[in-house]
């Protein structure tokens, strides 16, 4: 029996847009992650983001706020981007058009790896910098929360992941090492062939989610 679930652009460009509003969008670690992506996208420091995944919009809803200005695109009409058109698709959609950043989290599994590069190089072609996110295959056990005194902070967790042949994930035709080429060192090179510089880690406070930070910029 094959690993993976229910997988493909026709899944993700059908699910209704109460699927990004239900009750698990409130769990915390959920809310978290988002908050994180904005807060890694603001140290950016941009003026004009391109958002690949609307999501539930909180993301973009919030830069804009911020005084941000972000175009949105997705797959799905539902969710109402600014541009609603597959990734392939954006770079004719969006000519002319220059953004500093390119957030694109949580899209690239959705999508088989044989498309992998072509996808960093669309991105790369978007803008210098971009700021992506993927899910770990692996569950993670531990403790995780954060310490401080009065109002100064300190994320921390401790724990282990756990090798195992779980099935993917609906949606996902893959996940960072649940294939040989798919881990998170190999992910990383790729990308280093698109961008200059390129720093990964885990959200502190949802392990599920891996980000990678890429810019061609010179350092700041």
């Amino acid at each position: 029996m094959s690993r993976q679930g229910k997988v493909g652009s026709r899944r993700e460009a059908g699910l209704a847009r109460s699927y990004y509003t239900d009750e698990s969008n409130f769990s915390p670690e959920h809310l978290f992650s988002m908050s994180y992506q904005i807060r890694q996208l603001h140290s950016f420091r941009p003026r004009r983001v391109l958002e690949i995944g609307i999501g539930n919009g909180f993301v973009s809803t919030f830069l804009r706020q911020a005084g941000v200005d972000v175009v949105t695109a997705d797959i799905n009409p539902a969710l109402r981007p600014d541009v609603c058109a597959p990734l392939h698709e954006l770079p004719r959609h969006l000519e002319g058009e220059q953004f500093d950043v390119v957030s694109c989290c949580e899209v690239l599994e959705h999508m088989p790896f044989s498309e992998f590069g072509r996808n960093l190089d669309i991105i790369r072609g978007l803008a210098p910098e971009a700021f992506i996110s993927l899910p770990g295959h692996f569950p993670w056990a531990g403790v995780m929360g954060r310490l401080g005194i009065h109002n100064r902070f300190v994320d921390v967790s401790l724990g282990i992941r756990i090798p195992c042949r779980r099935r993917l994930t609906d949606g996902h035709f893959w996940e960072i090492a649940s294939e040989w080429q798919t881990r998170r060192g190999a992910l990383v090179a790729r990308m280093r062939e698109r961008f200059a510089r390129v720093d990964s880690g885990v959200f502190p406070m949802n392990r599920y989610h891996f980000y990678f930070r890429c810019s061609d910029k010179e350092a700041r």
